[in-house]
């Protein structure tokens, strides 16, 4: 509330006789605070709810974004410091560089036929047993007959 406004609702108090005219600088200045009491109590509790209805959707924190945005710049930095060392390192040595990136690939491939291989075995075993079942129930089968 501003002052002009107190001042013109004491001085409407003190027509109607609610208050003495000596006491209207002191009535302004008491609904003057009590209104930035009571705005600052409203403001609390309004950030207090918001905080507590943010949190529980699980949204970031302006401190949490700010703290990754910080992270990915730093990844940022080491990530192209590791892209011109190795830059510099294969210009240096192109050869030696192409030969290793073939090894790797390689290995990947190995790894990749051989868990095709298990998955091959375990269906042979599971076609096994059934047959073997089948089997013995027409020999059962021929004997009675």
């Amino acid at each position: 509330m501003t002052a002009k406004k107190a001042e013109r609702i004491v001085k409407g108090m003190v027509r109607s006789g609610e208050a003495a005219g000596d006491q209207v600088s002191d009535l302004v200045d008491d609904l003057v605070e009590r209104s930035g009491r009571n705005r600052e109590a409203i403001v609390a509790l309004v950030k207090a709810e918001s905080t507590r209805v943010v949190r529980s959707m699980g949204l970031a924190t302006n401190k949490e974004i700010d703290r990754l945005q910080k992270q990915v710049a730093d990844l940022k930095r080491s990530l192209s410091r590791s892209q011109s060392s190795s830059s510099s390192e294969s210009s240096s040595n192109s050869g030696s560089s192409k030969k290793t990136g073939a090894k790797k690939t390689g290995a990947k491939k190995t790894a990749a036929k051989k868990t095709g291989a298990k998955k091959t075995a375990a269906k042979k075993t599971g076609a096994k047993k059934t047959g073997a079942k089948k089997t013995a129930a027409k020999k059962t089968a021929a004997k009675k007959t």
